[in-house]
């Protein structure tokens, strides 16, 4: 299995800038990354796996977030989609499943990055193993994976103030009982 410290060799070997950073606990899942550090998930990323018709397709996400679907398949051309297996994510790419580094993914992986991912200057991958993170400025994230660039995530939906609403719909109530 590959670890950070193959992700560092990688990354040194091609002269991009980095940093391994040691996690106070383990992480079992890309997810809790946020937690652990102290971090928004704005700026730590996740690996999902899918496999479509003919591909199979890594998509870089903000932490704890899933790219949409209908997204996914229109930025690679297909029709299919479904998350690849555990076992075969784990044989494909050598990584934990749930901890794949974007990085040193296979050359048969396509690989997308939604666009949030470039919103923050430095983000933090996941390595493979539970115990480090990777620190990477998110161009040369985007770069060292060789990420084609999405919009993949649904937007938040819109809030709603309901005590302004709720205060307009009386003015308004008064006003139509003032008009008679």
């Amino acid at each position: 299995m590959l670890d950070a410290l193959d992700v560092h060799r990688s990354l040194l070997a091609r002269e991009v800038p980095h940093e391994v950073v040691r996690l106070p606990r383990l992480v079992l899942s890309a997810d809790e990354i946020p937690d652990v550090m102290g971090l928004p998930a704005s700026r730590c990323v996740a690996v999902r796996m899918y496999l479509t018709d003919e591909k199979t397709v890594a998509v870089i996400t903000r932490a704890g977030e899933l790219p949409h679907p209908g997204a996914v398949l229109a930025a690679v051309g297909a029709r299919a989609l479904r998350s690849a297996p555990p076992d075969l994510v784990n044989r494909l790419t050598d990584f934990a499943a749930p901890l794949v580094c974007p990085v040193l993914l296979p050359k048969s992986v396509t690989v997308l990055a939604d666009s949030c991912v470039g919103h923050a200057d430095v983000v933090y991958a996941p390595t493979g193993d539970g115990g480090t993170v990777l620190g990477i400025p998110s161009r040369w994230l985007l770069t060292a994976s060789r990420a084609a660039v999405a919009e993949l995530c649904a937007p938040p939906a819109p809030t709603v103030d309901l005590t302004e609403d709720m205060a307009d719909a009386d003015g308004v109530a008064q006003r139509l009982r003032d008009w008679r």
